[in-house]
């Protein structure tokens, strides 16, 4: 088995739950928009949410828009025209205040493998949410350092966006490290691009619809322990 020596972890929805963060925020815009709610509005919005989230990762839109026109596209299928950038600032508010719920386990997992572990997050999310969140939920001190992609200048799973980790972590060789997170086109394809070996996180058995694989699949976050043997 090999013997890891710096874990990277991904933060929304593998560390803090951000589907129900994600809930809340785009309750209080619908009724800010005087929307009646529903599952199915809520199941398109995610749908067109990861798509735009999937065209930032590919390069095709800058952070800014992609995060503006998920809003305006939603709203624009209900027949309404919304201003993207004041509906996304009250969507992020809401997120901000109320995304740093975790997952069950995650503390004792963080807390426990921090003793033997230098940890870090890498996340594409907006610095100023991010940070909030993760204050707010009081897990900082179990990592190292936090990358965030605004800071970095590229987003997972951009080879570069890796090298810049690279470049901050004292003795970092790719070959020594792990990626665990949900996502595989952020996450797991940021560490096939950049030769780190990658855990994916998939606690409600999603179907993998694409060639490239993760090293190794997990249901619960505790199943690390088996992976990393210390």
């Amino acid at each position: 088995m090999k013997n890891y020596k710096y874990l990277l972890f991904d933060l929304d929805d593998t560390i803090l739950d951000f589907g129900a963060a994600e809930n809340r925020a785009l309750e209080f815009v619908l009724e800010s928009q005087r929307v009646d709610s529903s599952p199915g509005l809520h199941d398109r919005y995610k749908a067109i949410n990861q798509a735009h989230w999937e065209m930032l990762e590919r390069n095709e839109l800058t952070k800014d828009r992609a995060l503006t026109k998920r809003h305006e596209v939603f709203f624009g299928e209900l027949g309404q025209s919304v201003d993207g950038a004041l509906i996304n600032e009250m969507y992020m508010k809401q997120i901000a205040e109320h995304g740093h719920r975790m997952f069950d386990g995650a503390l004792d997992v963080l807390r426990i493998l921090s003793e033997a572990f230098p940890l870090y997050i890498i996340t594409n999310g907006v610095k100023a949410t991010q940070e909030k969140r993760l204050a707010n939920a009081g897990i900082k001190p179990y990592f190292q350092d936090v990358f965030i992609s605004e800071d970095t200048g590229f987003q997972k799973p951009m080879k570069e966006f890796f090298e810049h980790v690279a470049a901050r972590i004292d003795g970092f060789t790719p070959e020594d490290a792990l990626i665990i997170g949900d996502s595989l086109t952020s996450d797991i394809l940021g560490g096939i691009n950049s030769g780190i070996d990658t855990c994916w996180y998939n606690p409600n058995t999603k179907e993998n619809p694409f060639e490239f694989r993760a090293d190794f699949e997990i249901r619960k976050l505790n199943d690390l322990f088996h992976i990393l043997d210390r």
